[in-house]
């Protein structure tokens, strides 16, 4: 017995020399995995803009689930100040300008709100802010460049998995404060295709419109008839302040949403003083973009 177990030794350190040889011999397995390292995502050759899921210049590549203004929640009417994009907890998130990170602020765990929050300052008196993170990967002072990560979706003070993206014009470079006040609709910066017309159908008492949600691009809705007219300013009614803007009566027209359907939504609007004749809607740029009468 003594004479077989020294044999049975002998073999198997022999089989252990063997495989120690084979590793030394350059074979490629030096138990290393620096060659499994993936070079992070970079933005296409001479963008000037990305989206902050896709990480391209290319239009309309995020998909919007509530656009810029007027909107339908499950329990409630609000005004928008930004876009919603729906994605996959842990989904990166990048800095769709270069900018300087100037405030990073942690969700408590329970309220409801902007959650993990990034707001990063850029060029030209502009920033931009990433709301409902999972994980925060950047730190206030930090410089980002064009497409740069900065964190991950999540939905930390929100129901559902989404980013929020804010778009604000007129912010101090130097402030650490995300005033909605000075919001803008985002695809005043992001590339997107020409948005699908607005339909228009009178009703007894005003009318609604059948609005697209990917390309939202309205900045004020002028209603006239029997010598009266309103106009409603996406900016001016934001510029109102958190609760204000939520009031669904701005500048004596009763504002409704209702839930997305078919990528579109219907935004019924009520005058309260006259029965409106003739819609015209112009978008962010200026243009007008729906003119029809009754």
């Amino acid at each position: 017995m003594i004479k077989r177990a020294s044999a049975l030794g002998a073999i198997l350190g022999v089989l252990l020399l063997l495989v120690v040889a084979a590793c030394d011999s350059g074979s490629g397995v030096t138990g290393s995995d620096e060659d499994d390292v993936v070079e992070p995502p970079q933005p296409p050759a001479g963008a000037q803009i990305v989206w902050p899921l896709d990480l391209t210049d290319q239009p309309d590549a995020d998909s919007i689930s509530f656009p810029y203004g007027p909107r339908a929640l499950a329990t409630r009417y609000d005004f928008h100040a930004g876009i919603d994009i729906p994605a996959t907890p842990g989904t990166p998130v990048y800095s769709v300008l270069p900018g300087r990170v100037v405030l990073v602020s942690h969700w408590d765990g329970s309220s409801s709100g902007p959650g993990n929050a990034v707001l990063v300052a850029h060029s030209e008196d502009r920033s931009t802010s990433y709301l409902h993170l999972r994980n925060i990967e950047v730190s206030e002072g930090d410089s980002l460049e064009l497409g740069e990560r900065l964190g991950t979706v999540g939905q930390t003070g929100a129901v559902t998995p989404h980013l929020h993206l804010g778009y604000f014009v007129g912010l101090p470079r130097d402030t650490n404060v995300r005033d909605e006040r000075l919001s803008k609709n985002p695809l005043e910066l992001l590339p997107h295709t020409e948005p699908e017309p607005i339909e228009a159908e009178f009703t007894t008492q005003g009318v609604v419109l059948n609005v697209p949600i990917q390309r939202m691009t309205i900045r004020s809705i002028e209603l006239s008839g029997q010598g009266d007219s309103r106009t409603l300013d996406y900016y001016e009614i934001v510029a109102r302040g958190f609760t204000p803007r939520d009031e669904q009566v701005q500048n004596r027209v009763e504002i409704d949403a209702g839930r997305p359907e078919n990528d579109r939504f219907d935004l019924p609007l009520r005058p309260l003083d006259f029965n409106p004749d003739r819609v015209v809607v112009t978008d962010i740029y200026g243009d007008v973009i729906l003119d029809i009468s009754r």
